[in-house]
């Protein structure tokens, strides 16, 4: 996994966390990734896909490896455009349901974000 498609799958999965995800959310998420990072080398029909088969288990494992990679291949500014790009997608419906700040707070977490001090900022 390389680190367009691991933004891609973090990306994919805090739209998802609160129910379905419809195309035109996913074609914002490859608009912003496009935009921000350029040439996207995946099938996203394909990574929707093969994460649609996960069990509640494998979904975790798959949401930890894809924001480690990004941490691993990305710098702390993309890492932080990519936050707040997901920050505007969480809260794009006018609210924060638990879900999403749950993962939310993990994926800062796994970035060395402080997600507290990240949202105060946003208020």
């Amino acid at each position: 996994m390389n680190k367009f498609q691991a933004a891609f799958e973090v990306l994919y999965f805090l739209s998802a966390i609160d129910g379905e995800v419809s195309k035109s959310e996913i074609d914002v998420i490859l608009d912003f990734l496009k935009s921000n990072n350029g040439n996207i080398d995946f099938e996203p029909g394909q990574v929707i896909d093969s994460i649609s088969i996960l069990k509640a288990d494998g979904l975790m494992d798959e949401l930890k490896l894809a924001a480690l990679t990004v941490k691993e291949t990305s710098s702390a500014k993309d890492r932080m455009v990519i936050l707040d790009f997901a920050f505007e997608l969480i809260v794009a419906d006018g609210k924060l349901a638990p879900a999403e700040r749950d993962l939310f707070i993990k994926l800062g977490n796994t970035w060395d974000i402080d997600i507290q001090k990240y949202v105060a900022s946003k208020q």
